[in-house]
């Protein structure tokens, strides 16, 4: 997660997704920033990210007008900052955060994660909001702060949190490569309960993996295909969130 980004439009899915999840299910929230610094990743050049357009088009508003208003605040470069997100109250007051650094040592990687799980330990739900998404195969040493780590998930399952992480299937079949993803972190889960993933319709697709312990299983399920089914129309009858199964 780069702060120059923030406020673009997977941010804007993001946080309604977390906001609906919070108003239909009343989760407090934990925001695993992964945090990552573009001068120390090399691709401080890069604009993949800076996509706004949602900002120009009225009918996102349509979606959910409080968090527009509070949104467009991000147009400018300069409030792209995380104590931003909690002054505008783009989520909620009792939201926790942590915005440490991901390192790219091993050693100081574990001793963030470790930070992190004791920053939430009195939220219910906890969102991973990597550059890139799950580890892959082919991820550098160096890249490896803009990857969440499947066992980082499912530490968090273990501490009885709903936990949803992102994905972004850029060039790639989005559903074929949520379930890939999917597959991959349930296997180290153990985990039987599959939830449905959601899908971000946005230029560059965004994918929402969830895990769940069993005694929230149902009624996170319900609430992911209600957030997709009250979603953006874009379309004809396509809707700007869908759901994978």
């Amino acid at each position: 997660m780069q702060e120059r980004y923030l406020g673009d439009v997977h941010d804007f899915v993001k946080y309604a997704l977390l906001r609906f999840m919070r108003d239909a299910l009343g989760l407090r929230i934990g925001v695993n920033w992964y945090l990552t610094c573009p001068e120390d990743l090399g691709d401080s050049g890069s604009n993949d990210g800076e996509q706004r357009y949602h900002l120009k088009k009225g009918e996102w508003e349509k979606w959910d007008g409080n968090l527009f208003k509070r949104i467009l605040h991000f147009e400018h470069s300069v409030e792209r900052r995380l104590d931003r997100i909690r002054m505008l109250g783009i989520l909620p007051a009792d939201t926790l955060y942590f915005e440490d650094i991901v390192p790219v040592e091993v050693k100081e990687r574990c001793s963030w994660h470790q930070r992190a799980r004791s920053i939430f330990t009195d939220t219910d739900l906890v969102f991973l909001d990597p550059d890139n998404g799950f580890q892959v195969k082919s991820m550098k040493p160096k890249e490896s702060p803009k990857y969440s780590f499947f066992q980082e998930a499912v530490d968090f399952l273990l501490m009885d949190k709903v936990v949803v992480g992102i994905q972004f299937a850029r060039q790639c079949d989005p559903k074929e490569w949520g379930i890939t993803r999917r597959e991959q972190l349930h296997a180290l889960a153990g985990n039987r309960d599959i939830l449905p993933i959601v899908r971000g319709r946005v230029s560059s697709n965004i994918l929402f993996l969830t895990l769940a312990p069993p005694q929230r299983v149902k009624p996170v399920r319900k609430a992911l295909f209600d957030f997709a089914n009250r979603s953006l129309k874009f379309a004809r009858d396509k809707r700007r969130a869908e759901i994978i199964t």
